[in-house]
């Protein structure tokens, strides 16, 4: 079990047991809390439970196809578990996945849904997810949300630290200048851009859109003193997958510049993240909060997060205090030692 999900025994025996204690209830919904790009394994045991039990779960989430790393793992608990994915009307599984741009066409009713915001880069707001739930409830007898924060008022929740929860999880550096950063950088990302290179690190550099990727990579090629650097632009999923091998090389630093915020990570090694115009309206807190997860995920050793803007919005307070939230709520229950 441990080699399919690196989870540890003691870990997912506090999220089996509070997802078991309340399934026993009477309550519809139920909210468990944590960091992004967590674990999905925590459902396996109530997923075999209710399987076993002649029962039918819909889990829901933001890809095409089935979480593999969910099938394994339950498979593992109970071997004659069904699965499938579907796009609409019904399926004969135990276990049926579906993406929640899916959930209109479900024809069917379930024992249990999963709505998992989590173990993907997600784009969802909160009234989506609201509305989302709202569908689950109508064809589910019992709700399961995988969410970094509640967002409906009724249901149980309880929190869950990440499965590698000794690594902190990264609180994200915000630099703030008065420079316009059409044109120029502050001296203090100079600074970090300079260690990166001298650590032959691989780091992503976020921008809000495709002028301003034009603009930065011109900057970044034309104007930047900096050298032994080699800078990438990639605007698309294909430039994307050229990138994956060239980020695999060691003994260089290698600058990809991109607007392509979600999918960078998915195929390209980074040990760092930099953000820029991060006050741009594009940035949510829960986008800010995703990009500190999945280079956390990505990187084994404790990577950088810049953000970089001339104002702190909102919803950088917001994913600054979070981040903070999600490591002190670790710490207070001794999960880690300082």
């Amino acid at each position: 079990m441990r080699n399919l999900c690196k989870v540890t025994l003691e870990d997912l025996k506090y999220a089996f047991d509070k997802i078991d204690y309340w399934y026993k209830k009477n309550i519809k919904f139920l909210t468990v809390i944590t960091v992004p790009f967590n674990t999905s394994c925590v459902f396996s045991k109530i997923i075999s439970k209710v399987s076993q039990n002649n029962g039918r779960v819909l889990y829901v989430w933001g890809k095409e196809g089935e979480n593999k790393e969910l099938v394994n793992i339950t498979r593992e608990m109970y071997s004659d578990i069904t699965h499938s994915y579907i796009v609409k009307e019904i399926s004969n599984a135990k276990l049926t996945f579906t993406h929640y741009n899916n959930l209109m066409k479900i024809k069917q009713n379930y024992d249990l849904v999963i709505f998992d915001d989590i173990t993907y880069f997600s784009n969802l707001s909160n009234v989506n997810i609201r509305e989302m739930l709202e569908m689950c409830s109508n064809i589910g007898e019992r709700v399961l949300l995988y969410s970094i924060e509640k967002t409906t008022l009724v249901g149980e929740k309880f929190e869950l630290a990440a499965y590698n929860y000794k690594k902190p999880f990264v609180e994200p550096r915000v630099l703030t200048t008065r420079i316009d950063l059409n044109s120029d950088i502050p001296f203090s990302l100079y600074d970090y851009l300079k260690w990166f290179r001298e650590n032959s690190h691989k780091v992503a550099i976020y921008v809000p859109n495709k002028e301003k990727l034009d603009i930065v990579y011109d900057y970044f090629c034309n104007k930047l003193k900096l050298s032994n650097v080699k800078v990438i632009k990639v605007s698309g999923n294909d430039d994307i997958k050229k990138s994956e091998k060239v980020s695999k090389y060691k003994d260089k630093a290698i600058f990809i510049i991109t607007n392509k915020i979600e999918e960078l990570l998915e195929y390209c090694y980074m040990d760092d993240a930099v953000v820029l115009f991060a006050d741009n309206e594009r940035y949510t807190y829960k986008k800010l909060l995703y990009i500190c997860g999945q280079i956390r995920n990505v990187n084994l050793k404790l990577p950088e997060v810049l953000l970089v803007s001339n104002d702190i919005s909102e919803d950088i307070e917001k994913a600054k205090n979070m981040a903070r939230d999600f490591n002190k709520k670790v710490w207070e229950k001794r999960l880690i030692e300082l």
